[in-house]
């Protein structure tokens, strides 16, 4: 195994982005993959609402995001590598990151528009590739059929930062975290990743003096959290957390989350396509029908072709289990 490589299985690195898959795991499929030709792409689409950790790491470290991406190519003998940026990173860090890559064989791509299905890594390949803005379908993995039918490594901003801080022995086995919400200010910390969510608010000294609930990982994908179920998770899966005063009309909350992802489904698929459609109608209705809004969910998370749609759910089916119990206290 390469030394690197070693040396970041031995860190216990976990992908930054949602998928917090093995880093290793992950650098090594793609090394082994047949074919000469391969590439690296940092990932710095960053579109769930709520987090902004990606932003913070572009605006203050971003020669540490290009020494892991360099050591990435040298590692996994790539051809090229390339910097993914939202419409809003490429008109504030373009020309910064530009003038760090200097005359390396690394380009940057900015995608087309700022949506949540554009930071899936096969829609990534497919947009820079000139294809629709949808995910694909799965195996082949872009690990080994990815940009230009090529082996390829997609990993996030954070990770590659990571990378360059494993490869000079400062890894401390740390993450960002941000934290922002209803009247707490935006800000973002670091922190090992093993302490809880419970230890983070009370560390970053916003722990609320209001009665709230949490939710953990992003303002539309994450967890809904109850206070007392704070110490039962860790950071380390989770990017930042979103603070909701435990008063907040649930109405005006779960169609917020409805519109959200009736919105930014690709339409690619049947059960992504027409659950959000139909979550939002039935919500909505004067009957609502409890089992086949819950059937409709069920069928969302088990047969949805990318993670959005089976993820599209999580807010509403935590908040109803952890969040509603609790009002009725």
């Amino acid at each position: 195994m390469n030394k690197l490589i070693k040396k970041i299985e031995a860190a216990g690195l976990l992908g930054r982005g949602c998928g917090t898959f093995p880093t290793a795991k992950k650098w090594l499929a793609v090394l082994n993959a047949p074919g000469r030709e391969k590439y690296v792409i940092v990932n710095c689409s960053e579109s769930e609402p709520g987090i902004f950790k990606d932003e913070f790491i572009l605006d203050n470290y971003p020669e540490l995001v290009l020494d892991g991406l360099k050591l990435a190519m040298r590692t996994l003998n790539a051809s090229q590598g390339f910097i993914y940026l939202n419409p809003i990173f490429n008109s504030r860090f373009r020309n910064k990151i530009q003038i760090l890559i200097g005359h390396d064989n690394i380009e940057i791509f900015s995608e087309p528009s700022k949506s949540y299905i554009a930071g899936e890594e096969s829609t990534i390949v497919n947009l820079m590739e000139g294809k629709r803005e949808e995910p694909r379908f799965k195996p082949p993995f872009v690990l080994e059929k990815g940009f230009l039918n090529k082996p390829t490594l997609v990993n996030n901003c954070e990770t590659f930062y990571d990378i360059a801080l494993i490869n000079q022995g400062k890894y401390k086995r740390e993450r960002f975290f941000c934290i922002a919400g209803d009247n707490t200010p935006k800000n973002i910390f670091k922190f090992p990743e093993t302490i809880t969510v419970k230890q983070a608010l009370l560390e970053s000294g916003h722990y609320p003096n209001f009665k709230f609930f949490i939710q953990l990982g992003g303002a539309m994908a994450g967890i809904c959290l109850a206070a007392d179920q704070l110490d039962d998770y860790a950071i380390q899966y989770y990017g930042g957390l979103i603070i909701h005063e435990l008063a907040k009309d649930e109405r005006q909350l779960v169609n917020k989350w409805l519109e959200f992802y009736k919105k930014e489904s690709c339409g690619q698929c049947v059960p992504c396509r027409e659950g959000t459609y139909r979550l939002y109608e039935m919500y909505n209705a004067k009957d609502f029908n409890h089992q086949l809004f819950a059937d409709i969910i069920f069928a969302m998370q088990n047969s949805s072709l990318c993670s959005m749609g089976k993820m599209a759910a999580t807010a509403i089916t935590s908040y109803f289990e952890n969040i509603k119990k609790c009002k009725k206290r």
